[in-house]
């Protein structure tokens, strides 16, 4: 691999993230000045019937992460057993249909398939990737690429099974073999910085329940076959009376509520 050519790229990068880091500083002083109100505003929350756990006041520290292509799916291809395989050269991505489709319920299907990933001749990389209910609905199991810097909730770092009539049929899978630091550890936002915050946005609506809250790298662009994350909190806020679920993005270095996904992804949640 060619350091220098990486290095050159992630400073030109980067030269375009000190300008966004500006901007977003700027953005982000009224949420930090609003901090001493959290307390009246989880007590407001509440009054509205709006459910969720011990809210974490830790604030924490990421990191700009970068990671660049490579072919190690391809390259183990051979490895896997009873499915058929199509690999796609662009997305760097495993398309997978089984012979044999797995059984599952809603009660067993968590265990099942995670003793079917640990597999090498079912699942390649597999002890690398976990699930992911936050992501994942009745007709799909997302499981997400995790390592020593964090999760990453991302399509280019994701297992994604299939289900149709209670049976797992297939998969698709991209892989991230490394992610690079770019950048010293920055703080972030804590949970509860985070939620107060949402909540103070009208993006919490009465009678609701918030199902999970989780800190997890994202993509935020591309450059020159370089891809670049940053941490963001997905917040997923199912309604009392709907049970219908939406999953709020929240950019975890300067709080600000990302509208769309940074990588055009829309995540959703049973």
């Amino acid at each position: 691999m060619d350091f220098r050519r990486i290095e050159v790229i992630f400073l030109i990068v980067f030269f375009s993230l000190d300008i966004f880091l500006f901007l977003s500083f700027r953005n982000s002083q009224q949420l930090v000045s609003s901090t001493s109100t959290n307390t009246s505003t989880v007590t407001e929350m509440r009054k509205r019937n709006i459910s969720f756990g011990s809210l974490d006041t830790k604030s924490g520290n990421a990191y700009y992460l970068g990671s660049q292509p490579d072919e190690s799916l391809a390259q183990n291809l051979q490895k896997l057993r009873d499915q058929k395989i199509n690999y796609e050269d662009v997305n760097h991505m495993v398309s997978s249909t089984l012979d044999d489709p797995i059984a599952v319920t809603d009660a067993n299907r968590k265990t099942v398939m995670n003793n079917f990933v640990k597999k090498e001749s079912n699942i390649l990389f597999g002890k690398h990737y976990k699930y992911a209910p936050q992501l994942s609905t009745n007709s799909q199991m997302v499981y997400i690429e995790t390592g020593s810097l964090g999760d990453v909730y991302d399509k280019t770092a994701q297992l994604i099974f299939s289900i149709s009539d209670d049976e797992v049929v297939g998969y698709t899978q991209t892989y991230v073999k490394k992610l690079i630091v770019l950048h010293e550890k920055q703080p972030i936002k804590s949970e509860k910085d985070v939620i107060t915050n949402l909540y103070a946005n009208s993006e919490i609506p009465n009678n609701s329940k918030i199902s999970y809250a989780n800190l997890a790298y994202t993509k935020l662009l591309e450059a020159k076959d370089s891809t670049i994350y940053i941490p963001v909190w997905f917040v997923t806020i199912k309604n009392k009376d709907s049970k219908v679920s939406a999953t709020k993005k929240v950019n975890a270095f300067t709080g600000n509520i990302i509208k769309s996904s940074t990588n055009g992804d829309n995540y959703s949640a049973q």
